[in-house]
């Protein structure tokens, strides 16, 4: 297959920007007009006026950009940053612009600086499939030189590339040229009389193209990039560490939604165990003049409602860890040592718990169902793409061990593969040792193949970082790929369909790397890129719930401070003004304040036998028995504001473990959990005819049991509840300036605060509504402080209004706004219940309240 390149409008984007800063007037400078010295050196010749680059720049910037992301930075004038998502062609776009460059400025000498070999040999790999693409375009042809550093005669490289008169493209590591011992930096008596290469390619004042920049940040890469006297440099990433005259941004939000990217779908394979003991120890935190601290993912039980769910959390020395997490699991555990020597913590009773540690037992069992899920995956994605598009599949491994000499992790890929492939037309047939290979090297010179031989295996390598056609080709079977850390960054291929994370630690591996790799649209075996977003899908399997996968990638993009992200005003706070004189002098506000400062008390009945027959019959109806599974959640991945979101899709059993567990305070503990008494308890076991399903899983049935008696019990306070009004109310002066986000604000005529304060779109569309409704008369978004009290908690009614019925009868009216959009399911259990009572204690002071639904406000009275 042959590879078809296009230009699509987002990277013609790119690329006019950077060529447009430059558009000084100068023409095409011809070779008479080239310089040359004593060796022959070629320079590049272009009249840079400053003035008219600030111009040019800060209109570009205004064009291309948010508000809050124009900056220029007048110390690094001539450095430009051009920030692209993975996966939308940045080789592409900063080739194209080299040539554009050359086309019409005459600039004949680019070095492409790269961090990696992964890298260094995509870029030269791309090159030699866009040449034709961009002799079509230009009638021009670059002479591309590739040097690795490693031995003296490559320095003949480095002399062609510095006296071409041709546009000549130059591309090398960092590591190449940033340390003395680099044969770069050495003087030469051949034909240099002495002098360094280094400086002598300095003379050419060659354009830099600085791929990943933020791998070349330190200031002994600064320095040696310095050392080249580059004209200007371009910096291309995603995932800038620090932007210098940003340009141009498309941004993975804008990507993913405009279906430049491929979507993703999480296919998480987790542990469900309720019996284990979850103690992760993440990192360990150490600041001057501060006792050490230790990041810790634990099982936390939320005091309010009672549910568990995976927190991390900071400890120190000596921390009680029940306290910290109100989960009985951690009776009695306390953190006695914090060790960085030993990287790890001990907690009581000399218990250690090393960084990232994880039981071999699960590991194997967790990493058999990911690479299951893999490989089924893969086999579903062929069949339903047929013969016309070929697909590949990624592993990133926790260990080159596990996969070389026969490793746990080759052993689990190949039983698995041979349990599966008879259920597939396109596999079955398929001997498994072709299927699959590795490449582990950082260097690209030695490194092991699948059998664990440390000799160079020419074929891996060039198929795996050279040779992208034949890996799409059916013609080649491999299509199973592993990789430690070598293909995490400037490695891709358009057809990776799914991405299986068999890391050892969660986090060593950064999220957006990993999946990276897949998010290229896919190409046909005629090289055409297929634009269809049902084809365009990647699965990522990774050892984690989705819950923690995306919170943490969530975190990447935050911490990666992407522009464009994170709307500018979302990080702007503001001082919300309460507008006392209005409050207090206003007629419609006064009645109302009047009518909704009244407080209440409620008063319950409850039968205690009742509440046991009816918990009985709830345990006995709804209780099933417990069992130890590694299961695999999916859920579509959604990209909103800025946020991460997914949608749920499925959930199925990967796989049971059967274990054997010990049994104790089970009466305690559900006296505790639910707040009856022994005796109570004690009637409530009596009655339940499934009791044996304790030895299942005891940790289930109790939290289970737990929270049907909490249920039950909180349905039969509901129906008992009685509020009536107490001589007690809110006060105005309780009213105070709120501070907030600029994003989250409207302007406001109407409300008893100068701006009003939304929490979502239909929010937003309800206040904009009340402010232009000429029946309301005044509104206020009630404050935090304003809550009715009930068994589950406190509520925080939303919106007070004063309503003019044909001008004349007046309304007083409190909302509750809910707008359920396609990401919700609903109202939450406890928000439906707190509105019940809600409703009880409006009543009983004589105001009207409901749930509004429409932001139109055509359902404010029905």
């Amino acid at each position: 297959m042959k590879i078809q390149y296009e230009t699509l409008d987002y990277q013609t984007d790119a690329i006019n920007s950077v060529v447009d800063l430059f558009d000084n007037g100068n023409h095409f400078i011809h070779k008479d007009e080239f310089s040359l010295d004593a060796f022959g050196v070629v320079a590049n010749q272009l009249r840079i006026d400053k003035d008219r680059l600030i111009s040019h720049l800060s209109t570009i910037q205004k064009h291309n950009l948010e508000k809050g992301d124009i900056s220029i930075d007048q110390h690094n004038l001539c450095d430009f940053s051009i920030e692209m998502e993975t996966g939308t062609g940045k080789t592409y776009v900063y080739l194209k612009t080299i040539f554009t460059l050359n086309q019409r400025f005459g600039l004949t000498k680019f070095i492409i600086i790269v961090p990696s070999i992964a890298v260094r040999e995509g870029v030269l790999k791309t090159l030699s499939s866009t040449k034709q693409h961009f002799y079509k375009a230009f009638n021009a042809h670059a002479d591309v030189f590739a040097y690795e550093g490693d031995s003296k005669h490559k320095i003949n490289v480095l002399r062609t590339f510095t006296s071409h008169h041709h546009l000549s493209i130059l591309v090398m590591s960092i590591q190449a040229f940033n340390s003395d011992n680099n044969i770069i930096n050495e003087p030469r008596r051949d034909d240099t009389f002495g002098e360094k290469m280094m400086d002598i390619i300095a003379q050419t004042q060659p354009a830099l193209i600085l791929d990943e920049p933020q791998n070349m940040e330190s200031d002994l890469s600064k320095s040696a990039i310095g050392n080249l006297n580059p004209i200007f440099k371009l910096r291309y990433s995603a995932t800038h560490k620090n932007l210098y005259n940003l340009v141009y941004s498309l941004s993975p939000f804008t990507a993913y939604n405009k279906g430049l990217v491929k979507k993703i779908e999480i296919a998480s394979v987790v542990k469900e165990d309720t019996n284990a003991v979850i103690f992760e120890v993440q990192k360990i935190i150490t600041k001057r003049g501060e006792r050490p601290k230790v990041k810790v993912k634990l099982e936390v039980k939320d005091k309010k409602t009672g549910d568990y769910c995976y927190k991390t959390l900071n400890l120190k020395l000596n921390d009680d860890i029940f306290r910290k997490t109100h989960n009985e699991k951690y009776q009695n555990w306390f953190v006695e040592e914090i060790s960085i020597s030993k990287n790890g913590v001990a907690v009581s009773g000399g218990v250690f718990f090393s960084i990232h540690e994880v039981r071999a037992q699960d590991k194997a069992d967790i990493f058999r169902v990911q690479i299951r899920e893999t490989i089924k995956n893969h086999f579903e994605k062929q069949a339903s793409l047929g013969n016309d598009i070929k697909v590949l599949s990624l592993f990133f491994i926790d260990k080159v061990k596990n996969y070389v000499n026969d490793g746990l992790i080759r052993r689990l890929f190949e039983a698995e593969f041979e349990a599966l492939k008879s259920s597939s037309e396109f596999f079955k047939n398929k001997v498994v040792e072709k299927v699959h290979n590795g490449y582990f090297s950082k260097s690209g010179k030695n490194f092991k193949d699948t059998k664990g031989n440390s000799k160079s295996d020419k074929d891996t390598y060039d198929l795996i970082m050279k040779d992208k056609e034949r890996l799409l080709s059916f013609a080649e079977d491999t299509c199973f790929i592993f990789s430690h850390s070598a293909l995490k960054e400037g490695w891709d291929n358009p057809n990776i369909f799914t991405i299986c994370t068999l890391n050892e630690t969660i986090s060593l591996m950064k999220k957006r790397q990993e999946i990276g790799r897949g998010m290229r649209l896919c190409l046909d075996k005629n090289g055409k890129r297929i634009y269809d977003t049902k084809v365009n899908k990647l699965v990522v399997v990774p050892n984690e719930s989705y819950q923690d996968y995306v919170a943490s990638l969530q975190s990447e993009f935050n911490e990666s401070g992407q522009t464009g992200m994170i709307p500018p005003a979302q990080h702007r706070r503001k001082i919300i003004k309460f507008k006392k004189q209005f409050a207090t002098n206003d007629e419609n506000f006064k009645v109302l304040w009047a009518k909704i400062k009244k407080k209440t008390k409620y008063n319950i009945s409850l039968n205690s036998n009742d509440l046991v027959n009816k918990i009985v019959k709830n345990v006995n109806e709804n209780l099933t028995a417990g069992q130890l599974i590694i299961k695999i959640e999916r859920q579509n991945v959604v990209m909103k504001e800025g946020k991460i979101q997914t949608i749920y899709n499925s959930e199925k059993v990967g796989t049971r473990i059967n274990k054997h567990y010990q049994i104790s305070h089970l009466v305690s503990t559900l006296e505790q959990e639910s707040g009856l008494t022994k005796k109570t308890i004690l009637s409530v076991l009596t009655g339940i005819d499934c009791l044996d399903y304790i030895f299942d899983s005891p940790q289930d049935f109790i939290r289970n049991v737990a929270l049907m008696i909490k249920n039950t019990l909180k349905d039969e306070l509901l129906n008992g509840i009685q509020y009536f009004e107490v001589d007690d109310c809110w006060h105005m002066s309780l009213f105070k300036d709120i501070e907030t986000y600029e994003n989250k604000i409207i302007a406001s005529e109407k409300s008893i605060y100068e701006y009003t304060i939304f929490d979502s779109d239909g929010e937003k569309e309800f206040a904009q509504n009340l402010e232009t409704q000429d029946r309301v008369k005044v509104f206020a978004k009630m404050p935090s402080w304003f809550v009715v009290d009930t068994p589950i908690g406190m509520y925080n009614p939303d919106w007070a209004i004063v309503w003019e019925e044909d001008h004349q009868e007046k309304l007083y009216l409190v909302r509750e706004t809910k707008f359920i959009d396609h990401l919700q399911d609903g109202l939450r259990a406890s928000e439906k219940d707190k509105i019940i009572c809600a409703k009880e204690h409006f009543d009983a002071i004589n105001l009207d309240f409901k749930v509004s639904t429409d932001s139109g406000l055509n359902d404010l009275f029905h």
